[in-house]
């Protein structure tokens, strides 16, 4: 079995298709020992002359601070039930 470590790590993939002027569809796919995959597409912006890797790096940076929340709600979430026994 591996260690736990290993089975935190995620394999992550972001793909950037233009949606409508201006905007852009980017589809993420992660996945670890754990969740066999976590797929789901988000919009952001495409700026003028940004390109493809530009909008998936802006959507990861993106997705990274709203897991941080989420991840912090879900603790607080946790903890509140476990007071409650």
């Amino acid at each position: 079995m591996p260690n736990s470590n290993e089975q935190l790590r995620w394999l992550v993939t972001a793909r950037a298709r233009p949606g409508d002027p201006g905007s852009a569809t980017v589809s993420v796919l992660a996945r670890n020992a754990m969740v066999p995959e976590l797929a789901f597409d988000m919009m952001v912006d495409w700026h003028p002359g940004a390109e493809a890797p530009d909008v998936e790096g802006r959507a990861l940076v993106i997705l990274s601070l709203l897991f941080k929340e989420l991840a912090a709600e879900c603790e607080r979430v946790a903890g509140s039930r476990f007071s409650e026994g």
